[in-house]
């Protein structure tokens, strides 16, 4: 189970554009949570009763911020010597089903490439997007090079296959959403 005190789940959150709110909709709501451990914003995903992403404008969303975003994450579960990271919340929640292993969420790309992991954590399992613009693993490269700098090992994992005619991307909550095909 997710820390409570790092993600909720609010049945009917309102969604605003322009300051207009425009419906409701249930929503994951997460802290997100800078290298020294203090609260710098909130990140809400909308969700349609179904729990697919919203049909808004922008379904994932943070509250301006309290402080920088640089080196931050939502904890999703405590640290140990191995710890993964991702960029959204959906792939996140998926490693943790498959693997058991403890992961935060680097919230983008661009975000993720300068997460700090805390002390105490040995291997840094980054849980990568393949991207069709190729943003997703040059920023994996670039944090795995950071944490090995640091004497943190960095071990990326990127999604194989095809990205989906489409889609900007495939991620590991695409990869694991189905069962593969049975080949006879």
């Amino acid at each position: 189970m997710p820390d409570p005190d790092s993600v909720r789940f609010h049945p009917a959150l309102g969604y605003y554009e322009d300051r207009i709110r425009v419906g409701t909709y249930p929503a994951i709501v997460s802290r997100v949570t800078a290298a020294n451990g203090q609260p710098v914003s909130i990140h809400r995903t909308y969700l349609t009763d179904q729990g697919r992403k919203a049909p808004v404008q922008s379904p994932k969303k943070l509250m301006p911020e309290a402080g920088t975003l640089i080196g931050s994450a939502i904890r999703l579960y405590p640290a140990g010597p191995l710890l993964g990271i991702t960029e959204g919340i959906e792939t996140a929640l998926a490693v943790r089903q498959r693997t058991g292993t403890p992961v935060w969420i680097g919230l983008s790309d661009r975000l993720m490439e300068h997460w700090q992991p805390p002390p105490g954590v040995d291997v840094v399992f980054i849980w990568a997007d393949r991207d069709r613009s190729g943003a997703g693993q040059a920023a994996a490269k670039r944090l795995q090079e950071r944490l090995d700098a640091r004497g943190v090992g960095g071990i990326i994992h990127l999604p194989r296959g095809p990205i989906p005619d489409g889609a900007k991307g495939l991620d590991w909550a695409d990869v694991w959403r189905f069962p593969p095909p049975v080949v006879a």
